[in-house]
């Protein structure tokens, strides 16, 4: 029988001394690869390549600015009549509308906005919150600083999600709510949205989605008709995405929107409104649409089949078609 003292030393040691020299080797792996997800999420900054893009839609809508203390305010204007805002899309810029402001304009006094964190609006309030008080008094400011005192509103996404809680909360300042493919219900969103609520995560992934290809993906992925996801459209919705305020506003908006204060306040939400969707929506699932005309008490709601999340510029033609009614009323 062997026994302990007979053991060499150098034997008993080996195994102590391989595995330091693993946790060694994984360590000079793992720390620098720590390090550089870290300072890819707080430290480095892509290029804001689309400060450099000079907009053929803006040169021809004609760019405007309206001054308050939370923002300068981006919009463009057109027609005369009875005020319409567009909250310009989460994520995008007045081109989400682009489709439906010479036609309203027939009728109306059209506003296409840039909200804080949006397009090319420029944040001035430091302490600004990217929460649903911080977005419904932005639209407020906008409102004031234009001289409207009630208008019909519609947004598409998450600005849909901006434009109910403002009529929840200013019933008097809305008089047609038009929510296209919305936000607002207290319903998980897809992986990749749900997935920039985490921290280091978020702020990585959105950087890294800024390039032009990621972004042709991205609109094709939420629109059937791809044809219509042009090299002109697709520069103008890139370009304001680079922008490093608008980066930091989506993973902020992720995180702090609340929807479950919408969604309850939506049985004693009055303003008449128009539930638009997309039946191929891949963003917000057609089922949504159903909720909010059941817990909206004075809703019209209409799917349009072959439409994906932004039918505005999927389907613009039969989208005009019932915003022109819906609003019409409004007059």
């Amino acid at each position: 029988m062997t026994r302990l003292d007979d053991i060499p030393r150098t034997s008993a040691r080996q195994p102590v001394r391989k595995g330091r020299r693993r946790l060694r080797r994984s360590a000079a792996v793992i720390v620098p690869l720590v390090a550089a997800v870290l300072f890819g999420a707080y430290g480095w900054q892509p290029p804001e390549d689309g400060r450099a893009f000079r907009s053929p839609y803006l040169a021809q809508a004609g760019s405007r600015y309206a001054e308050t203390p939370i923002a300068r305010f981006h919009y463009v204007k057109a027609g005369s009549g009875s005020p319409v805002i567009l909250l310009s899309p989460g994520g995008t810029s007045v081109i989400g509308w682009k489709e439906q402001v010479p036609v309203l304009a027939r009728d109306h006094t059209v506003y296409v906005v840039d909200l804080p964190g949006q397009g090319y609006t420029r944040l001035k309030d430091p302490a600004f919150a990217f929460d649903l008080d911080a977005m419904t008094t932005a639209v407020g400011a906008f409102m004031d600083a234009v001289g409207v005192r009630r208008a019909a509103l519609a947004g598409n996404s998450w600005s849909g999600g901006w434009a109910l809680a403002f009529a929840q909360r200013h019933p008097d300042r809305v008089t047609r709510l038009a929510l296209l493919d919305a936000t607002g219900l207290d319903l998980p969103g897809t992986w990749m949205w749900e997935s920039l609520k985490i921290p280091v995560v978020g702020e990585l992934a959105v950087k890294l989605s800024t390039g032009k290809s990621t972004v042709r993906g991205m609109a094709e992925g939420m629109m059937v008709n791809k044809q219509r996801v042009t090299d002109q459209l697709l520069d103008e919705w890139w370009a304001p995405m680079t922008f490093h305020d608008n980066i930091r506003a989506t993973y902020l908006l992720e995180r702090r929107l609340d929807w479950a204060q919408t969604e309850r306040a939506l049985p004693t939400t009055r303003t008449p409104a128009l539930v638009l969707w997309g039946r191929q929506d891949t963003v917000q699932p057609v089922e949504r649409a159903h909720r909010f005309a059941e817990l909206l008490p004075d809703a019209r709601l209409q799917i349009l089949d072959g439409c994906g999340h932004v039918p505005q510029l999927d389907c613009p033609e039969p989208v005009n078609r019932h915003l022109q009614a819906f609003f019409a009323d409004s007059r």
